[in-house]
């Protein structure tokens, strides 16, 4: 069993602006996210065993999505869950088919697919208590031109997350 996802994965020039942002917030009491961990997810899939995973993979393949861009120029806090974020104020159609077409392959699978409202968002920190938007404002565009499949690992230095597959 591997614990998995599926994600847009920044490329370095956006993992670095990102990088920029979290340092605004290096001082505070917060539990900031390893830059090479940030992402967007697109589907949360938890446990899936080997042969769910391997099918999952085929099955990608046959996803047809444009590339767009998207602009992460908007910063928020969940208070219940603890997370400090940033997200498109506007998120692109071709994102949004994206991930009807993920929910579509994880249900053929016969998985679980979270059925609330997708909102996409890059978690900077976890166990924000509290938090005030800063004044500066934040524009990363980011070119997505892929997805990607990623496991996430359990180590003596947090949680590691690593790229399976990309399409």
């Amino acid at each position: 069993m591997a614990r998995l996802f599926f994600a847009l994965w920044p490329d370095e020039e956006v993992r670095k602006e990102l990088s920029k942002v979290s340092y605004h917030f290096k001082d505070e009491n917060f539990r900031l996210t390893k830059i090479s961990n940030l992402h967007i997810t697109l589907a949360f899939l938890g446990e899936v065993s080997e042969q769910d995973q391997t099918k999952l993979i085929d099955k990608a393949k046959s996803i047809k999505c444009n590339s767009f861009s998207l602009t992460l120029d908007t910063m928020g806090h969940w208070k219940k869950p603890g997370i400090l974020w940033i997200a498109p104020e506007t998120i692109p159609e071709p994102l949004k088919d994206l991930v009807v077409q993920l929910q579509s392959v994880i249900k053929q699978q016969g998985l679980y697919v979270d059925e609330r409202p997708y909102k996409p968002h890059v978690t900077l920190a976890r166990k924000v208590k509290q938090f005030t938007v800063p004044k500066e404002k934040f524009h990363i565009p980011w070119s997505v031109t892929s997805f990607v499949l990623v496991v996430s690992r359990s180590s003596d230095t947090g949680v590691e997350y690593h790229v399976l597959q990309e399409w």
